[in-house]
């Protein structure tokens, strides 16, 4: 449902897109060839394995020659508030690995327009622990990429250095936003979202207790609770 947004936002941006499906039934590989994507498929084995995801953005980038590389999960987008000429400001700063101010986006509705996203969903709540995610970095000034599960934090090496450096303490400037679409619809809609998705959790995420693991419904009504009074205009 949301991947026809996500690439109709990336395609304002990005000369190449690829979508790397995990052999899905649900018409993924279809709506992304429409709309000018390549498809790259990935076996998961129907699971969702945070291992194998962080080691998909760990490694699907290199050997790219293109100045920036973009590593999201389908409900995240990049959004560059100054407009996209805050990367040659990068650029000129020689950023490595840039730091987005994220926000958690809210609508009580799940959006049919042909649009974009945020021409209907403009008000989110700040969260800069969970989706300040460092997915925007350069690969001319990034050898090797170490990504935490779910891509929340990361550590890096850069060309010509041996050492690790550590994930970005502070939102890059001028800013970019990672926008997060994943609190859209009804809370009803949301809990089953939740339910399907703790149905594939692969056993290292079981062991290592990454995602959600309280009631649905209780979890999907708590994070309503927390974003709604926090609610402010993030896009114009």
């Amino acid at each position: 449902e949301i991947l026809p947004y996500t690439l109709r936002h990336y395609l304002t941006l990005a000369s190449r897109i690829v979508v790397h499906d995990g052999l899905s039934t649900d018409g993924t590989r279809g709506i992304a060839q429409k709309l000018g994507a390549e498809v790259e498929l990935w076996d998961t084995e129907g699971r969702l394995n945070d291992q194998l995801a962080r080691e998909l953005k760990n490694t699907c980038w290199r050997g790219t020659d293109a100045d920036w590389v973009i590593v999201v999960d389908a409900d995240e987008l990049i959004y560059f508030p100054e407009g996209v000429h805050t990367l040659d400001r990068y650029e000129e700063a020689k950023i490595a690995v840039v730091k987005p101010k994220g926000w958690e986006m809210y609508s009580d509705a799940f959006p049919t327009h042909d649009g974009h996203i945020y021409d209907g969903i403009k008000y989110g709540a700040t969260d800069e622990k969970w989706y300040s995610k460092p997915v925007l970095f350069s690969p001319r000034r990034v050898w090797q990429m170490q990504f935490t599960a779910g891509a929340h934090t990361c550590r890096y090496i850069t060309h010509g250095s041996r050492e690790w450096r550590e994930n970005p303490a502070a939102p890059t400037h001028p800013l970019t936003y990672l926008l997060h679409y994943h609190q859209i619809g009804t809370i009803e809609r949301l809990a089953a979202k939740y339910d399907a998705t703790r149905q594939r959790l692969a056993q290292i995420n079981i062991t290592n207790r990454w995602g959600n693991f309280a009631p649905v419904l209780k979890h999907a009504q708590d994070k309503r609770a927390l974003i709604l009074p926090r609610l402010e205009r993030v896009i114009p």
